[in-house]
């Protein structure tokens, strides 16, 4: 296995079921439990099966960000504690990133923390949500209320994975790569921008997987709790939560990098109007977001249930709604407390784009 990222322990495998083997290999197998949601199962059994410590049964949750609450958590915690799980057991995730969230919260909670290894197998998942040390769970339907940071013993990234999923959710992930193209490397920006996403050139893919994470884990190594630096990597989350949380609370949900893609337009918006961002330097950007990923479904009669939703967000402090903006590609300005009239105005710009 090749180290990704020493920080977030994260590793290239070009081999899945040996490099697994050999993470596992000082884990008893009666202390070793799989966890996958009904979306990854079918593509994931195999895998299972092949591994050495994987015992002919594994805990699956239901599919979806909507289903990651506490009724899922529980069932993990009951099956761990009813499978004899001890303070020497590992759990292994294999799945995008809901199961990574939530296996990771629910390891690091039973019996105060155990073990966890992460194996994600969507590109969201692979670029953002396996690694990082944050884990959580949705509580009344916002998103994330609940959680710890917490490092997983291993994340093992194999790119062979992303041959299965469906454009859709290659764009999902992309989101987050643009992400962190924006606010830590513009030569890094321009190569995403101009990748054929109707052509997947899976070799130049998992070259800008393994960049992605770097950028991620350069961000986590300055600022492991998210105090100030890391809030970087919330661009594009404030709106993007509220977006997701949104299409969640009508039944409608959408996938985290199309919420994450509307919140990067919303708040490269609020870049330029408030932070000093040339928005000629991010033309492309926005143009590829609006071609790939269209513009989130509401109204105006839903503006302020949006901003309802924000007044909610995990990074906002006594002062207001708290936002990431860039002045330029590359910089970030963290702690921007924007006004909800201008919040407001965002959002009717973007119900008024074509």
């Amino acid at each position: 296995m090749e180290v990704i990222s020493e920080t977030c322990n994260v590793y290239s495998s070009e081999d899945i079921v040996a490099d697994l083997n050999k993470t596992l290999s000082d884990y008893p197998a009666e202390q070793v439990f799989f966890l996958t949601d009904e979306g990854s199962e079918e593509a994931c059994i195999s895998l299972l099966e092949k591994t050495d410590k994987y015992r002919k049964e594994h805990i699956v949750i239901e599919q979806g960000d909507e289903k990651k609450n506490v009724e899922a958590a529980m069932k993990i915690w009951e099956y761990l504690s009813s499978h004899g799980a001890t303070r020497k057991s590992v759990l292994v995730t294999v799945g995008g990133g809901m199961p990574c969230d939530l296996g990771g919260f629910c390891a690091s909670c039973f019996k105060r923390g155990i073990d966890f290894v992460n194996v994600p197998t969507t590109l969201l998942a692979q670029v953002d949500a396996s690694l990082g040390g944050k884990t959580g769970m949705n509580l009344g339907g916002l998103k994330n209320e609940i959680g710890v940071f917490n490092t997983a013993k291993a994340v093992v990234i194999n790119t062979e994975f992303l041959k299965t999923l469906d454009k859709e959710n290659i764009l999902s992930g992309y989101a987050e790569m643009i992400k962190h193209g924006l606010i830590h490397d513009a030569e890094v920006l321009e190569e995403q921008l101009d990748f054929d996403i109707n052509k997947i050139d899976y070799g130049q893919l998992q070259r800008f997987v393994g960049e992605s994470v770097k950028i991620k884990d350069w961000f986590v190594r300055q600022d492991p709790h998210e105090k100030g630096l890391r809030k970087a990597l919330n661009l594009g989350h404030t709106f993007g939560h509220s977006f997701e949380t949104f299409a969640m609370r009508h039944k409608k949900p959408i996938l985290h990098g199309y919420a994450v893609a509307y919140g990067l337009m919303a708040e490269l918006m609020l870049s330029i109007s408030e932070g000093g961002l040339d928005g000629k330097s991010v033309e492309k950007t926005m143009t590829f977001i609006r071609k790939n990923y269209g513009k989130p479904s509401y109204g105006k009669e839903n503006i302020g249930e949006l901003i309802e939703l924000m007044r909610h967000d995990k990074k906002n402090d006594s002062k207001g709604i708290n936002f990431t903006l860039i002045p330029r590609v590359g910089e970030v300005s963290v702690n921007n407390i924007i006004s909800e009239t201008k919040i407001e105005k965002i959002l009717n710009e973007i119900l008024n784009q074509a």
